[in-house]
C-alpha cells in the first residue's frame, strides 16, 4: 500500500527548521537530499573606529606623518651621511624626489649623532639671511643668570658666538627644503660655514636644487663634499615600512599578504610617501567594505621598474616632451599631438600614431598609467615618476 504524500516526513535539521523532503525512487532508496540554500546576513558597517577596534588598532598607521622611529632602508646613505658629519664636511647633499624620505632621515640623524655634536633643525629656509641671528639667539640663550652676555646682533658675530657657546662640540644645521632658499640666505650659509671651524651643514632638496647651484651659485656647489641620493626602497624595505607602520598602532604586522606587498610595491615605486598612500587607499577600501581582509584592486599593475634621479634626462626629447605635458594633466594621444608642432609630421593622424608609439612603451615601462575613455586611453604619469617630475 503507497504512502500518502499528505502523510510523508518532511526532514527536520537539528535546528528544528524545515528543509526540502528527500528525493526516493520506486524502490524508497535516498536518491539525493537537497541542502537549505545559506543566506549569509550582510556584514554589519562599522565607524572606522569600530573597525580599528576590531582590528586591534589604535588608529590608521598610514598617515602622512613623519616618524624617524621607524626610519627604513637607505642603510647605505645614512651611514654615508654620518660619516661625512664625522670627517667635519662642511656641506652634505642630500637629493631625492617628493616622497623619498629625505625629511625623515633628517629627522633620524638627530637621535643617532654623538653627544660631541649639537643639532639645528630647520624644516623651512630662513626667508633672509639677518634671520639666522634670530635663529642662532634661540638655540643658544642666554643663561638668565649671566646678566652680562649679550645676544647676537649681526651675522658678522655668529663664528666668534658659536665658538663660545659650542665648547668643543660641532655644530649640525639639517637644512631641509633647500630647493625653497633663495641666493642671499644660501650665499651667506656658505661665509657662514667658511668661517666657522665648528659647523657642518646637511642640505636636502629636491634633484633641481643643484641646478639652481649650478646656475647661480657655482662657488656653493663646490662647497659640497659629499651628493646622496635618495631615490626609492627595495621590496624587502617596502614590506618592512609597512610591517612597522602596522606593529606601531598594535598591529601584529602580517595583516598584508606578501602577494598585496607585491602589488603595493609595484604601485608605489617603492617610494615610501607612495607606500603609505597606497596603503591609506586599502585600509580606507576595507572600512567602506565592512571587512577585516585587505584586498589588492583590480587595477592593471604597473611594471616593478627602478627609477633614478635623472631618467628624464635619459629620455629622447619626444618623452621628455609628453612627460611635461602629462606632468600637468592626464592627457590622450589625440591630445597630445593636438599640442605639439605638427609640421616635421605628414598628418595630424601621423602624429597621434606616433605619440601613441612613445606613450605606450612609456607606459610598458612603468612610467604611466592608464584608464579607457570610450575609443581611447587617457594617460597619466604612474605615482613612482609623478615623485620624480616635480618643479620647485
Amino acid at each position: 500500500m503507497e504512502e500518502d504524500p499528505k502523510n510523508q516526513a518532511t526532514e527536520v535539521d537539528r535546528e528544528g527548521s524545515a528543509t526540502t523532503p528527500a528525493i526516493t525512487n520506486s524502490n524508497n532508496n535516498v536518491i539525493e537530499s537537497q541542502k537549505p540554500a545559506v543566506i549569509e546576513e550582510p556584514m554589519k558597517k562599522l565607524s572606522a573606529m569600530e573597525w580599528f577596534v576590531a582590528m586591534n588598532w589604535k588608529n590608521n598607521p598610514f598617515t602622512f606623518s613623519i616618524m624617524p622611529e621607524l626610519f627604513v632602508g637607505y642603510q647605505e646613505q645614512a651611514q654615508r651621511v654620518l660619516i661625512a658629519l664625522q670627517e667635519r664636511h662642511k656641506f652634505v647633499y642630500l637629493a631625492g624626489p617628493t616622497g623619498s624620505g629625505k625629511t625623515t632621515l633628517l629627522r633620524w640623524l638627530t637621535g643617532k649623532l654623538s653627544q660631541e655634536f649639537d643639532v639645528l633643525y630647520l624644516p623651512k629656509p630662513p626667508e633672509k639671511a639677518d634671520m639666522f641671528v634670530d635663529l642662532f639667539n634661540r638655540k643658544f640663550p642666554r643663561s638668565w643668570y649671566a646678566f652680562w652676555q649679550s645676544d647676537l646682533k649681526t651675522l658678522y658675530e655668529i663664528p666668534r658666538f658659536l665658538d663660545k657657546k659650542l665648547s668643543g662640540r660641532h655644530l649640525v644645521v639639517l637644512f631641509d627644503e633647500a630647493h625653497e632658499s633663495n641666493l642671499d640666505v644660501l650665499e651667506w650659509l656658505r661665509v657662514l660655514s667658511d668661517q666657522s671651524s665648528n659647523m657642518s651643514v646637511v642640505l636636502s632638496g629636491l634633484p633641481v636644487f643643484e641646478t639652481h647651484l649650478k646656475d647661480k651659485l657655482e662657488t656653493f656647489r663646490k662647497r659640497i663634499a659629499a651628493k646622496i641620493e635618495l631615490v626609492s626602497l627595495t621590496r624587502e624595505e617596502s614590506a618592512e615600512l609597512i610591517r612597522r607602520r602596522i606593529q606601531s598602532v598594535g598591529g601584529t604586522g602580517n595583516e598584508f599578504s606578501s602577494e598585496l606587498v607585491d602589488f603595493i610595491y609595484v604601485q608605489s615605486g617603492g617610494f615610501p610617501r607612495e607606500i603609505i598612500r597606497v596603503c591609506d587607499e586599502l585600509v580606507n577600501e576595507a572600512i567602506i567594505a565592512g571587512r577585516r581582509e585587505f584586498a589588492r584592486p583590480m587595477v592593471q599593475q604597473e611594471v616593478a621598474t627602478r627609477i633614478s634621479l635623472n631618467i628624464i634626462d635619459e629620455m629622447t626629447h619626444m618623452q621628455r616632451e609628453i612627460i611635461e605635458m602629462l606632468a600637468k594633466n592626464p592627457m590622450s594621444p589625440g591630445d597630445i599631438a593636438n599640442a605639439i608642432d605638427l609640421s616635421k609630421y605628414k598628418s595630424r593622424q601621423h602624429a597621434v600614431r606616433s605619440v601613441n608609439n612613445v606613450m605606450k612603451k612609456l607606459y610598458e615601462d612603468g612610467y604611466l598609467e592608464r584608464r579607457r575613455s570610450d575609443k581611447a586611453f587617457i594617460y597619466s604619469l604612474s605615482g613612482k615618476l609623478r615623485t620624480i617630475v616635480v618643479k620647485a
